[in-house]
């Protein structure tokens, strides 16, 4: 795949965001949990409707939304969709729900969804297979209960509060596979170099495969933590798979990730030792 052929597979979003330092997990419980191994989780992504004004409809509904997000609390990631013009048009979460039931009841008896917030609305099943543990946030009137059930699983994590908006800019690819190529043949022949290539350039903080309706794997996402449009572009051209063709399609969007749970802790084997390495690093003195 040439260079110019690369380039046509990227479109993005792009606006500046503040940054806030990682906060390292200290508890050494969750350090012994198995890095290897992904768990079926539910993707939401929700597009703020274009004719409509969002702020007056979110405002006498975020009580209730909030005490909602209490009840069904089990995103592992959430982050904000930055539009071109820097606006937030809109959210991606990951949900540990594994039955699209469940995760229909949490979407749509959203209020925020009742009150017609949302212009659109897409579930995709995922297989997360990267969290790194050394971030760990969430928003400021979440924090406490993050810490208490982190807490109450047997973890002492602390936690950074952040704003709703402004948590960390960061960049989420998704990458979907060629149907007319040996994917599975250019994963075999090209994996290699492709983790020599993440461990070269990757600051990932979320890995997870793309699932379709049966549990195929069709594709995947990530989030890295770079703020730099340069930088993620070169993460996903200069990736042996893309220069080999296994994608058809790549998307580069700006987020803004604002809540991340860090007692969740996980990587593919290949990676788990330097993950530790850097976690090790980012321990306070």
């Amino acid at each position: 795949m040439t260079w110019s052929r690369r380039n046509t597979l990227i479109s993005a979003s792009a606006t500046a965001m503040a940054l806030h330092t990682p906060v390292m997990a200290e508890d050494k419980k969750k350090n012994e949990m198995p890095l290897l191994g992904g768990k079926l989780m539910f993707m939401v992504e929700r597009s703020y409707a274009t004719d409509k004004d969002i702020a007056a409809l979110r405002t006498p509904q975020e009580p209730a939304h909030q005490q909602h997000l209490l009840k069904f609390g089990q995103t592992v990631v959430a982050s904000a969709i930055i539009e071109p013009d820097g606006k937030r048009g809109g959210s991606v979460s990951i949900s540990d729900i594994n039955t699209r039931a469940d995760i229909e009841r949490y979407v749509y008896d959203d209020p925020f969804t009742k009150a017609g917030i949302y212009g659109s609305i897409k579930i995709t099943p995922v297989d997360p297979y990267k969290v790194d543990g050394t971030y760990n946030r969430a928003p400021a009137w979440f924090s406490p209960e993050l810490q208490r059930r982190q807490q109450a699983a047997g973890y002492n994590v602390p936690v950074l509060p952040t704003s709703d908006v402004g948590a960390k800019t960061m960049f989420l690819v998704r990458r979907l596979y060629a149907t007319d190529r040996d994917v599975e043949a250019i994963r075999k022949t090209f994996d290699p170099a492709h983790n020599a290539h993440l461990l070269k350039y990757s600051k990932t903080v979320v890995s997870a495969a793309i699932l379709d309706d049966a549990n195929n794997r069709i594709g995947g996402i990530s989030i890295s933590d770079t703020d730099d449009r340069a930088t993620i572009e070169r993460y996903v051209n200069d990736d042996p798979f893309t220069i080999n063709g296994m994608f058809s399609t790549v998307q580069i969007e700006r987020v803004d990730m604002y809540k991340l749970d860090g007692s969740y802790n996980r990587a593919p084997e290949w990676f788990a030792g330097e993950m530790k390495r850097r976690q090790e690093a980012k321990k306070p003195a």
